[in-house]
């Protein structure tokens, strides 16, 4: 530093004695008079630089805006309805053959809650890359009887399943007039915690109960998935827009790598571990499926099928959000 301020003062003390020359030297016939001492200087030319890194900045943070989002969400969850109803389909039929007389039902897991954030950047005023995370949850409760002379049974199932998609998209902007934009996105998500949780309840009311919980984390064969989207958004401010888009998903994902089942009962009780599987019986009557866990792989044949559960969670959702631009 004292070098550069040495360096300066002598560089400035040299413009001066220059300065103070040429306007004490006599002027000659083709002489014209020195200009004065502050055309030799840009006024300007330390502050440009600093002017033009925060002009950068800010259009490259302008660049950047925030979408969060919610709403409801529907998935077809084929095999994680199928393993849960079980008892409740038996208890049916059994009520169907005058064992009893059968109330309540199934309800099949389907809606639920969608939300999410999105950071996206805009490589042009029409196309963004954006990068996020996203919450589903999906949950539904059942409860049926068979109440007759000499059999009495009640039951209660309460499956629910839950992820946390990791999402890469590209979103597209059409104006449409001045406040109102088309919006629409496609992309893919790496979804990286899937969860499925199965509490049963039966109790024939005589005293003898049982309670079992199935659990399961963390997909094994498959964890990926694609999305798209398509909304329109209502502009507020230059900064701020509010939006309503439809959005659709196709994410079959595999068998948990590991899952348990901890079974307790009037006599007592314990855990499974091993892998998750969906057992389906074919009889006269017709197929019955049910969510049992093996440490080793069981064997299917004429009677009894077992097979590894897909988690469906492809379905299509309906948000509500806002976007602040940066």
């Amino acid at each position: 530093m004292k070098r550069q301020a040495l360096g300066f003062g002598l560089f400035s003390l040299g413009l001066f004695s220059i300065a103070a020359l040429a306007s004490a030297a006599p002027a000659g016939p083709g002489d014209r008079p020195a200009p004065p001492i502050q055309f030799l200087i840009d006024k300007d030319a330390f502050a440009a630089p600093v002017a033009q890194a925060e002009t950068l900045k800010s259009d490259l943070l302008s660049r950047f805006s925030v979408r969060l989002y919610g709403g409801y969400c529907y998935i077809g969850a084929a095999d994680v309805n199928a393993g849960s109803r079980g008892f409740i389909d038996l208890l049916e039929t059994y009520g169907g053959l005058g064992f009893g007389t059968f109330n309540g039902g199934y309800n099949p897991v389907h809606g639920g809650f969608d939300a999410g954030i999105d950071l996206v950047y805009q490589v042009t005023p029409a196309i963004g890359i954006g990068l996020g995370a996203g919450f589903i949850r999906h949950t539904q409760d059942s409860e049926a009887s068979l109440l007759g002379a000499s059999y009495n049974m009640i039951t209660r199932v309460s499956p629910t399943v839950s992820a946390v998609p990791v999402r890469l998209g590209a979103f597209y902007t059409i104006p449409i007039s001045a406040r109102v934009d088309l919006t629409a996105e496609l992309g893919g998500a790496y979804y990286a915690g899937l969860e499925f949780d199965l509490e049963e309840t039966q109790d024939d009311l005589s005293g003898h109960w049982r309670e079992s919980q199935f659990s399961g984390g963390e997909a094994g064969s498959s964890k990926f998935g694609v999305h798209g989207s398509l909304g329109l958004e209502y502009k507020l401010s230059a900064k701020m827009g509010v939006f309503i888009q439809a959005a659709g998903r196709y994410a079959k994902l595999g068998n948990f790598g590991t899952a348990w089942v901890n079974v307790n009962d009037w006599v007592g009780g314990g855990t499974i571990d091993g892998k998750l599987y969906l057992r389906t019986s074919i009889g006269s009557l017709g197929s019955n499926s049910s969510f049992l866990v093996y440490a080793t792989p069981p064997a299917s044949d004429e009677d009894t099928i077992y097979r590894e559960p897909k988690f469906d969670l492809s379905g299509f959702s309906l948000q509500l959000g806002i976007r602040i631009r940066l």
